[in-house]
């Protein structure tokens, strides 16, 4: 499921975020990176803890993506 993402695919607000707060950013994705490394996580487990973020960021289009690859 490790596959290379085309930045221009995301979504315009992820996109929109990302210019407005990199920083921010970059340390969301760390955050599902060292999770999926972390040993215990299974990329299901890992696509759900990514999703109680963005649910509790508030942020629709994470919440989205996220349950997509969840039910991959």
């Amino acid at each position: 499921m490790n596959k290379e993402i085309n930045v221009s695919d995301l979504p315009e607000k992820y996109q929109n975020m990302r210019q407005q707060c990199p920083d921010l950013m970059n340390a969301y994705e760390a955050l599902g990176e060292a999770a999926k490394k972390s040993g215990p996580l299974d990329e299901k487990s890992a696509a759900l803890v990514k999703l109680a973020l963005a649910l509790a960021g508030q942020l629709e289009g994470g919440a989205h993506s996220a349950v997509n690859k969840a039910l991959d």
